[in-house]
C-alpha cells in the first residue's frame, strides 16, 4: 500500500521531460521532416515533438510551439536540434536547449526563459546565445558563421500591437556582446573569433513582417493582458517600442490560432532564407557604407575587395581580419592610440607595409598551410 502511494506521488509530480510530448507542430508549409530514434516522420500540423528530435526543412517551413509557450519557426533549408526540454507546469520553470546547425530559425521566449533563464541554452556551431526573455533570429551558413538579430516581442491588444524588447548575449570562446536594442545584429565567424560589434539595422516593413512573431493575447481580458505585458517590461527594465508598420492589417482578425506570423499567409511559401539574407546583407551594406568615410591613411573600413583584408572599428580597438576561403584565418585586435605597420603572409598571399596610424609598432604575420 505504501509503495503504491509513493508511486502515485512520483507520477503526479513528474515534469514534462524527455520522451514525452513537449510540444506540437502548429503550422507547416511545404515539406519538412522530423528525425527521431532512427525514424523519420513527415512534419505536419498537429504532430507532437519530443526531446532529441531533429527538425529538417526542405522547401518548406515549420512552426513549433512548446508546452511552456516557447515558439520556434524553422525556415526553408534549415536544421534545428532539440537537445533538451524539461518543464514543470506547476512552477512554470524548467530547462531548454536548442541547437541551430544550418539556416534561419526564429525564437520567441516562453515561460522557461521568463522564470529559469539561466537554464536556457541556444547554440550554433560558432556561438552560444543567452536568452533573457525576448525574441531573436539566428542564421547559420554552410561554414558555421552565425548572424543573430534581436527582435521585439509583440502582442496584439485590441487594435494595437504592443512590442517590448529584452536582451540577449552572444558568446564565442573568446568574447561576448550584448544586444539590447530592437534589430541590433552581430556576427560570429568562428568559435575562436569574438562576435563583431553590434550594428543597428533599419528594417523596412517587409523585413519586419518576415521576422517578427506576433501573438494574440492569452487572456480574453485585454486589461489583464496589458498588465502582463507591463510586468514583462518591468522585468526587462525597458520601455515599449511601437512600430507603425505593425498597426496595418497584415494579419486577419478572424484567425483563431493563438500565434500568428506570415506563415499564415504566403510569404514563407517562397525561399524565405534567401529573402532574409538578402534583406540583411542589404541593411549591413548600407551601414558599412555609412562608415566608409572613416579612413586611416587611405585604408577604409570594411573588406578590401582586392586584398580581402577586413578593417573594423570596434572602439577602442581596430579589428583586422583576413579569411582566404581555404580554412586559413587570422585576426588582430589592436589598441587605437598606437600606430602599426603590419606585414602579412597567408599561404600564397603576401601584403607588406599595411599601416595604421604612424606605424611605430611592427607586426609580422606568417600563416602557412
Amino acid at each position: 500500500m505504501l509503495r503504491s502511494i509513493i508511486l502515485a506521488i512520483l507520477v503526479s509530480s513528474f515534469s514534462i521531460s524527455a520522451f514525452a510530448n513537449i510540444g506540437d507542430v502548429i503550422d507547416q508549409q511545404g515539406s519538412a521532416i522530423i528525425e527521431r530514434d532512427k525514424e523519420v516522420y513527415e512534419s505536419k500540423k498537429g504532430l507532437g515533438v519530443e526531446s532529441y528530435d531533429t527538425v529538417k526543412t526542405q522547401n518548406g517551413s515549420t512552426a513549433i510551439q512548446f508546452v511552456d509557450e516557447t515558439r520556434v519557426d524553422v525556415t526553408p533549408h534549415s536544421s534545428l536540434i532539440i537537445d533538451e526540454f524539461v518543464y514543470d507546469p506547476n512552477t512554470s520553470t524548467g530547462s531548454l536547449a536548442l541547437k541551430a546547425s544550418l539556416g534561419t530559425v526564429r525564437y520567441a521566449s516562453g515561460q522557461i526563459a521568463k522564470n529559469s533563464r539561466q537554464n536556457v541554452k541556444i547554440s550554433t556551431p560558432t556561438a552560444v546565445i543567452g536568452v533573457r526573455g525576448t525574441d531573436f533570429s539566428m542564421t547559420v551558413d554552410e561554414t558555421g558563421r552565425t548572424t543573430v538579430i534581436l527582435l521585439p516581442s509583440c502582442t496584439i491588444i485590441g487594435k494595437d500591437t504592443i512590442c517590448v524588447t529584452g536582451e540577449i548575449s552572444v558568446e564565442s570562446d573568446i568574447g561576448t556582446v550584448i544586444l539590447n536594442k530592437a534589430f541590433q545584429v552581430t556576427t560570429v565567424d568562428t568559435q575562436k573569433s569574438a562576435p563583431l560589434k553590434p550594428l543597428l539595422l533599419d528594417p523596412d516593413s517587409t523585413f519586419i513582417s518576415n521576422l517578427i512573431i506576433i501573438r494574440k493575447p492569452v487572456y480574453d481580458n485585454e486589461e489583464m493582458e496589458m498588465n502582463r505585458i507591463k510586468s514583462l517590461t518591468d522585468f526587462l527594465g525597458i520601455d515599449f517600442l511601437s512600430f507603425d508598420e505593425l498597426n496595418t492589417n497584415y494579419f486577419a482578425e478572424s484567425e483563431k490560432d493563438l500565434w500568428m506570423t506570415d506563415l499564415d499567409i504566403d510569404f514563407l511559401s517562397q525561399n524565405y532564407l534567401a529573402n532574409v539574407l538578402d534583406q540583411l546583407n542589404a541593411a549591413l551594406a548600407r551601414l558599412m557604407m555609412s562608415q566608409l568615410d572613416d579612413s586611416v591613411k587611405g585604408i577604409q573600413l570594411g573588406i578590401d575587395p582586392e586584398t580581402q583584408i577586413g578593417l573594423y572599428d570596434q572602439e577602442p580597438y581596430w579589428l583586422i581580419r583576413r579569411d582566404d576561403g581555404l580554412g586559413n584565418v587570422f585576426q588582430l585586435r589592436l589598441h587605437k592610440p598606437y600606430g602599426y605597420n603590419i606585414n602579412m603572409q597567408q599561404g600564397e598571399f603576401e601584403y607588406y607595409d599595411y599601416q595604421l596610424g604612424d606605424g611605430q609598432n611592427n607586426i609580422n604575420i606568417k600563416q602557412v598551410n
